[in-house]
């Protein structure tokens, strides 16, 4: 029995093909879209088709051609229907009214053991690294992905980004929301470089408690550095009814707390620092390790690179942050380079995510973080309502 792949504009110019070469009883072994281009960006759809002729010849699984027909179905234009081709053969017969007339390169054979999927994993790990993701991290993603797809059922659907997501999914730890028990108080701290929004940030999860939740919240800040800071998250105080202290030296602290009364949460904002500021590091460490916070939450942008991301881990190792919340969600069209930063690995645990935000609107700019969320945007995908693997 001979086989042939063959590479067409469309599915009814493959079939003309199929028939002039290998006759009129040749049966569809497989069919399948595909794109050229980056990831399947500004390239042209051709359809791709595996066919087999009609010789009364056992292959190497000891199949007969009759044998071939009856499980999977002659050519249309036969006295079989198309219901009888294989899923993907139908399913590829429903997009291709969709497809251009011209391939973007010539029409030629491809080898004999050519997969469903054609190889993406090239164009997937380019784009990663583009994105700012370590090669390490890229390639540890693609291989994990790769064994995926090798074990699917359909490979089809889901698609090879679905899985990619799927697989940086299953690194990626999550906190979940601050919890609050029914007779005890919990003290929250944000720490962060500058400008990632700790203080809107702090604004959100009080207001969420307060008004949503309807607990006894109180405000705490140490950013005296910035008396913009102090004048925001006392106008917030006084919008949602807050108690709140500000604190400028280890000696003030727990009396600062002291004086926010019997309240459910305490959230502390801090200034921003550098991550590579190892004095202005060690004195908030100090000023926390008074304050003894039962969570602390570092906020990273995910408009950061995952150079930054990783900048900040390392800079405020001090301060022993417990879980990270990811700001700024709704200014990044992608987010595979901050999350390389955060998920974990055979070597490392990574920093659990709690919350993210996506917009500067109080209370409403916060959800606590899932893979979902987080992954829905990892990186560009192809083009293409539905994809069938470009390659």
């Amino acid at each position: 029995m001979q086989v042939k792949i063959f590479r067409a504009a469309n599915l009814q110019a493959a079939l003309e093909e199929i028939r002039e070469q290998l006759g009129p009883n040749a049966s569809v072994l497989r069919t399948r879209q595909c794109r050229d281009g980056w990831m399947g960006w500004l390239g042209r759809s051709y359809v791709e088709v595996t066919a087999s002729s009609g010789d009364q010849q056992r292959d190497a699984a000891g199949m007969t051609a009759d044998d071939t027909h009856r499980s999977l179905g002659r050519l249309p234009g036969n006295q079989h229907t198309p219901n009888t081709l294989p899923i993907d053969a139908r399913q590829t017969l429903s997009v291709v009214g969709r497809m251009p007339t011209n391939p973007s390169r010539p029409i030629g054979r491809t080898h004999l053991n050519h997969s469903l999927y054609s190889d993406p994993t090239a164009d997937y790990r380019t784009g990663l690294i583009s994105l700012g993701v370590s090669e390490a991290v890229a390639d540890r993603w693609i291989r994990s992905t790769s064994g995926f797809v090798a074990n699917l059922g359909d490979p089809v659907e889901p698609s090879w980004l679905e899985q990619l997501q799927r697989s940086v999914a299953r690194e990626i730890r999550l906190s979940g929301a601050i919890q609050l028990n029914p007779g005890e108080r919990r003290i929250v701290a944000l720490i962060g470089p500058t400008g990632v929004g700790k203080t809107t940030t702090v604004a959100k999860l009080a207001a969420g408690f307060r008004i949503q939740s309807k607990r006894r919240v109180g405000l705490l800040t140490i950013d005296t550095f910035r008396i913009a800071a102090v004048q925001q998250l006392q106008a917030y105080a006084q919008i949602m009814d807050l108690p709140m202290s500000v604190v400028e030296s280890t000696d003030q602290m727990r009396g600062a707390i002291d004086q926010l009364g019997d309240v459910d949460l305490i959230l502390i904002d801090t200034a921003g620092r550098s991550p590579k500021g190892d004095m202005s590091i060690a004195g908030l460490a100090e000023l926390l390790r008074t304050a003894q916070p039962d969570e602390t939450h570092l906020v990273v942008s995910a408009t950061s690179t995952a150079a930054v991301v990783q900048s900040a881990l390392d800079g405020f190792a001090a301060a022993r942050p417990t879980a990270a919340i990811l700001s700024k969600l709704d200014e990044t069209p992608y987010t595979a380079g901050v999350l390389s930063a955060l998920t974990s690995s055979r070597d490392r645990l990574g920093l659990p995510i709690s919350y993210v935000t996506n917009g500067q609107h109080v209370p409403d700019d916060i959800a606590v973080a899932t893979a979902q969320r987080l992954t829905e945007r990892l990186i560009p995908a192809p083009a293409g309502v539905r994809q069938f693997e470009a390659a």
